[in-house]
C-alpha cells in the first residue's frame, strides 16, 4: 500500500519525465528549424544543396519528409496523444518493480 507520501514521489517522478520529453521534442523541433533554415540560406550564399537531386543544381525539401515524419512521432509522444504506448511503458515498469528479481 502506497502512503501519501510515496503517491507525492510518484507524482513528481512522472511530472518530471513528462517535461524531460517535452523538453527533447523541443529540442528536436529547434534543430530541425535550424538545419531547414541553413538549408534554404546555403543557395543564396551560392552553394548547391541538394537532399534529393532531380537535377544537377536543385534544392528539394523531400529529403526532409522522413524527419518531419518522425518529429510529429516525437510531439504526440511527447504530449501524451498517442496513450497506448505510455500506458505500455507504465504496465512493463510496474512489472520489472514488482519482479526485482530480473534487474
Amino acid at each position: 500500500m502506497m502512503t501519501s507520501d510515496n503517491k507525492q514521489k510518484l507524482k513528481f517522478l512522472r511530472a518530471k519525465d513528462r517535461v524531460k520529453r517535452i523538453r527533447g521534442f523541443y529540442g528536436h523541433a529547434a534543430i530541425f528549424c535550424i538545419v531547414i533554415v541553413l538549408a534554404l540560406l546555403t543557395p543564396l550564399a551560392g552553394f548547391n544543396f541538394c537532399l534529393i537531386c532531380f537535377s544537377d543544381a536543385s534544392f528539394n525539401l523531400i529529403g526532409f519528409a522522413p524527419w518531419l515524419l518522425i518529429l510529429i512521432i516525437h510531439g504526440l509522444l511527447a504530449f501524451g496523444k498517442l496513450s497506448f504506448i505510455r500506458k505500455w511503458e507504465e504496465k512493463k515498469l510496474k512489472e520489472f518493480l514488482e519482479d526485482t528479481d530480473d534487474l
